[in-house]
C-alpha cells in the first residue's frame, strides 16, 4: 500500500509542478489579479489588501487604515484546472506599523487512486493551505521593511500529507515616483510526506517601478522585476504597464519570463480594473505560447481598503 501511495504522491507532484524534488509551487502563483496582470511584478507593487503576498514592506506606505480582500484564481484550466482561493489583508497601526494577514487555499487537479494490482479504486485531490502573519515597519519616510510567518499544510494523498514552516522578507525604498523592492520569498523547511524530503520554492526577486501622472485624470504605472530560484539555480522575469483613468478605471498589459521546468512558463498577461469608494474589482487573463499548460487562466479579485 506504502508503494501504492508513493506513486500517487509523486504523480501528484508532477501534475501540479514542473519542478522535481519541490512542492507546494502553489505559493509562486500571484494571489493579487492585479499583479497577475503585470507580468507577476509584485515586489514594487502599491500597498494593498495582497501586500503580504507581493511585498510585504509596501502595507507600511498606505495612505489608508487598512484593507481586506479575497480572490479567486483559476490555474492551468486546460491542464490541471486547479482552483488558487486567497484572503488577505492589513491593517496599520499608528503612522509607521502594519500587521498584515492571508490564507491560500489551493484544490489540485483530481487523481486516481489504485491498488496493488493497479485498479483504480477511488479519486482523490490534493489540497496545499498556507496561513500567514506579517509584520510591516517604516523605517524612514522612504524605506520600510517586514517580514511573514508562513505555515504551510500539504495532502498530496489519503496517506500523504505533511507540513512546513517559511518566512518572507521585505525591502522597499520608496522616495516618491520610483520604487525598488527586494523580497525573499518561502525560505523554510522542507515538506516530508513519509517518502523523502521536498523544498519549498524559496526565491528571491529585485524589482523597480515609476509613476508617471499626466494631468489630474491619467496615470502611467511601469514595473520591472527580475528573480532568482534558490533551489534550482532558475531566473524568472517580468514586465508591466497600468493606465489609469481618474482613478476608477484601469487597463493593464505584462509579460513574464520563465523556465517551463523549473517555474511559471512565459506568458503574456493582460487585466482591468475598476475602484469607486474604496471598492476595487481586478481580472487578469494569461495567454501563453502555443499548448502552454498556463494559458486561458484567469483571476478575480474584490478588495475593500478602509
Amino acid at each position: 500500500m506504502k508503494r501504492i501511495y508513493t506513486f500517487l504522491v509523486i504523480s501528484a507532484l508532477a501534475a501540479c509542478t514542473t519542478v522535481f524534488a519541490q512542492t507546494a509551487q502553489f505559493l509562486t502563483l500571484p494571489a493579487d489579479a492585479r499583479t497577475m496582470s503585470m507580468g507577476g511584478t509584485g515586489v514594487v507593487a502599491p500597498a494593498n489588501a495582497f501586500s503580504i503576498y507581493n511585498n510585504n514592506a509596501a502595507a507600511a506606505f498606505s495612505p489608508v487604515r487598512g484593507a481586506l480582500a479575497a480572490s479567486y484564481t483559476l490555474w492551468q484550466p486546460g491542464i490541471t484546472g486547479s482552483n488558487l482561493a486567497n484572503l488577505s489583508g492589513f491593517f496599520k497601526i499608528g503612522k509607521r506599523s502594519a500587521f498584515l494577514i492571508g490564507s491560500r487555499f489551493y484544490l489540485n487537479s483530481e487523481h486516481n487512486i489504485t491498488n496493488e494490482y493497479g485498479s483504480i479504486t477511488g479519486t482523490y485531490r490534493p489540497v496545499e493551505i498556507s496561513i500567514d502573519l506579517g509584520y510591516a515597519y517604516k523605517i524612514t519616510e522612504t524605506f520600510s521593511t517586514a517580514a511573514t510567518l508562513r505555515y504551510i499544510i500539504s495532502r498530496m494523498g489519503p496517506d500523504a500529507s505533511g507540513g512546513a514552516i517559511a518566512a518572507d522578507l521585505g525591502l522597499l525604498y520608496n522616495p516618491g515616483n520610483v520604487s525598488i523592492g527586494l523580497t525573499g520569498t518561502n525560505l523554510g523547511s522542507k515538506i516530508d510526506y513519509g517518502y523523502g524530503p521536498y523544498e519549498l520554492p524559496a526565491q528571491i526577486r529585485l524589482g523597480a517601478g515609476y509613476r508617471l501622472h499626466i494631468g489630474e485624470k491619467h496615470l502611467l504605472l511601469a514595473a520591472a522585476q527580475a528573480g532568482f530560484l534558490i533551489k534550482n539555480s532558475g531566473l524568472t522575469a517580468g514586465v508591466g504597464l497600468e493606465y489609469v483613468y481618474n482613478k476608477m478605471v484601469s487597463a493593464r498589459l505584462g509579460g513574464h519570463y520563465g523556465d517551463p521546468e523549473k517555474g511559471i512558463p512565459p506568458h503574456l498577461s493582460l487585466g482591468l480594473g475598476f475602484t469607486y469608494r474604496g471598492l476595487a474589482l481586478n481580472a487578469a487573463y494569461l495567454v501563453g505560447q502555443k499548448g502552454s499548460a498556463v494559458s486561458n487562466s484567469l483571476s478575480f479579485g474584490l478588495e475593500w481598503a478602509f
